[in-house]
């Protein structure tokens, strides 16, 4: 049951998401047929189908078990700490850049969601996003905020 609750509180954030991020999007003029808002459009229209797909099955397995819809408090309160956290990482980005911000977000983020283990915390938390930021800017020549600049 924990693992459903999970599923439909995700696929409905992921969904939120998308559609908030694909009315930003769509506010870039572009003449082009594939402009610079054509591939975000695209991957958050994939996100918006991934995410109902998910909420479908989720759905589909609750009915066809004979569970009960219980909802645990701590559940609850993970699903709000990690939206205060999100909310958390965009203002902090506009302040800090991408490369700071993304590291407190995974740092609280793994945290939240039970990883423990010293090493893959900062690993992780630290060596992706400079790893992102260098492949974007260097190899893609996409410019990111961050400190290096």
């Amino acid at each position: 049951m924990k693992k459903e609750v999970i599923d439909l509180g995700a696929g409905t954030l992921l969904f939120s998401l998308a559609t908030i991020g694909f009315f930003f999007t769509s506010q870039i003029d572009s003449n082009q047929p594939y402009g610079p808002s054509f591939f975000p459009k695209l991957i958050l229209t994939l996100l918006m189908i991934a995410s109902i797909i998910l909420v479908v099955n989720t759905i589909f397995k609750w009915k066809a078990s004979k569970d009960t819809f219980q909802l645990d408090k701590n559940i609850l309160l993970t699903i709000f700490i990690f939206t205060g956290v999100l909310i958390g990482y965009v203002l902090l980005f506009f302040v800090t850049g991408f490369i700071i911000s993304t590291i407190v977000f995974l740092l609280v983020a793994q945290f939240i969601f039970g990883v423990r283990k010293p090493v893959l915390l900062i690993g992780v938390s630290v060596i992706l996003p400079i790893l992102l930021y260098l492949i974007f800017t260097k190899a893609f020549n996409i410019p990111l905020p961050g400190f290096f600049e």
